[in-house]
């Protein structure tokens, strides 16, 4: 699924769209942006640092298509603690809307993109050239340049571990910053700590973006992006309107 550079950038996109449909979400945003650009990273931050499962930190499985769709839903079903914003802080709301911005990016990279790489034998080459590829749309936010700093909390928001989202989110805080496209896969390559010659690796990522371009013309990238920022918008609604919070109550 996308990395943090495109979470990043369609966060921002949402976060705009907010000002215009959801000033309650605007406001949330606004006044607490280093909760929500944690908030973000949060799913991969407890993969990665806190080694949760993929199932329970972004609640849809690729192999199980029953749960496709079904990534915000599952989250507040699994954590009914979570489900009405009316019982968190500002702070923790944000949080939950960065939450929710990744889940649905994910799903929608993966129905308007990786699903037509789906059967390959050979495919990781093709989605990491992927997942440059879409790193490439801009973070039309100003304030995420400096509060991405910001973020320094060391309690929870129900099971997100904030120390272990903080510790991530250092990690991957360059991709908010840089723009240039090696500059952005360097800042992957360090994530995982490869340690092949810069040469080589250039190389390879050049590779990978050569062999992904068929799979992602720009009328597909644009898809996505549109498909992410939708299903942000429509999920933020029904949360912030109590409707999980409803179905958790039986309402």
């Amino acid at each position: 699924m996308p990395r943090g550079r495109c979470h990043f950038a369609l966060l921002a996109a949402l976060h705009e769209r907010f000002r215009d449909e959801c000033p309650e979400a605007a406001a949330f945003a606004d006044a607490h942006t280093p909760d929500l650009l944690a908030g973000t990273c949060a799913p991969d931050g407890l993969r990665f640092v806190g080694k949760r499962s993929k199932f329970a930190t972004h609640f849809y499985s690729d192999d199980r298509r029953e749960t496709w769709g079904r990534s915000v839903s599952g989250l507040f079903g699994a954590h009914p603690d979570l489900a009405d914003p009316g019982r968190l802080s500002g702070a923790d709301v944000a949080v939950m809307l960065g939450y929710i911005s990744h889940l649905t990016a994910d799903e929608a990279f993966r129905d308007e993109v990786t699903v037509h790489v789906y059967g390959i034998e050979d495919w990781r080459p093709i989605v990491m050239g992927l997942w440059s590829m879409v790193d490439g749309f801009s973070i039309g936010n100003a304030r995420y340049l400096t509060e991405v700093h910001r973020f320094g909390r060391d309690d929870s928001v129900g099971f997100i571990d904030c120390r272990v989202v903080g510790e991530y989110l250092d990690l991957v805080k360059p991709w908010a910053l840089e723009d240039d496209p090696w500059e952005l896969e360097r800042i992957f390559l360090r994530l995982r700590r490869c340690d092949t010659p810069e040469d080589e690796a250039r190389r390879t990522w050049e590779r990978n973006v050569a062999t992904a371009a068929p799979f992602l013309d720009e009328d597909r990238r644009m898809r996505f992006y549109r498909a992410a920022v939708d299903g942000g918008m429509a999920e933020t609604l029904r949360y912030l309107n109590g409707d999980y919070a409803s179905q958790e109550r039986g309402d």
